[in-house]
This record gives structure tokens, sequence and C-alpha cells, in this order.
């Protein structure tokens, strides 16, 4: 059975996300915005607003392209999917480590677990608003 070939309305209507940054060249001040799902998808402009668009302008070429070529979109997550179980398999040696630091922070080991992984999620990047 084949699967049906998704349209180029399905892509532009998918809640991608943004990354935006403030940059100072010359005293003057512009942002870029790029696409998280999208890698080398970005663009530079005066204010966000201006940015937001061309943003959309260049993931429509990038969606284009990409299905001209016949090749796999990465899609944004869908955040509502996740309910926030993970199992989790570690050694013992590890378990006993982060039990040692939960006892010293008078933390749950979910709750030291989360601290751990929200500052490894930093060092890429990315920022979680859980704490």
């Amino acid at each position: 059975m084949a699967t049906k070939k998704k349209s180029l309305s399905y892509y532009l209507n998918l809640n991608w996300s943004y990354t935006v940054e403030q940059e100072t060249y010359n005293r003057k001040t512009y942002y870029i915005i790029r696409v998280n799902e999208l890698p080398g998808i970005c663009t530079d402009a005066d204010t966000i607003e201006e940015g937001m668009k061309l943003i959309k302008e260049a993931i429509k070429g990038a969606i284009k392209l990409y299905l001209k070529q016949g090749d796999p979109i990465p899609e944004p997550v869908d955040k509502k999917k996740f309910k926030g179980n993970i199992s989790y398999r570690t050694t013992a040696e590890r378990h006993y480590l982060l039990s040692k630091i939960a006892v010293q922070e008078h933390k749950s080991l979910s709750k030291t677990l989360d601290l751990i992984v929200d500052k490894g999620i930093e060092e890429f990047g990315l920022s979680t608003n859980a704490r």
C-alpha cells in the first residue's frame, strides 16, 4: 500500500519552531531567525516581524526543493504527544551516584534527573521552562 504524499500546504501549516538571535553590527541591530527543524534555513532582518515574513518564504522554498528532489522533510515535533514518562535504564554505578546527588540536594531522584537533564539541554542551546 503506497503512502499518501503530503502537500506543500500541509508542510507550510506545521508548527515550526524558531531560534531568534539579536545581533549588532556597526551600531545597527538586526535579527537572525533560524528554523530549528530545517538545518540551514535562516534569514536576517531589521525587525522580528520582517524576519518572520522572510523565514516563511525561506521555508516555502526549502519545502518545494525537498518535494522536488523527493527528499524526506523533517517535521516539527508535536509537544502534545509527550506525557512526561520515560523509561530509563542505566548502570548500577550511575544509579548509585544519581541517588547520592539526590540525597545531597534533598530532592527526589526524579527531580535530580530533571535538573541534570535541564543542564544538558541548555548545553545544546535550548531551554526548558519546566523548572
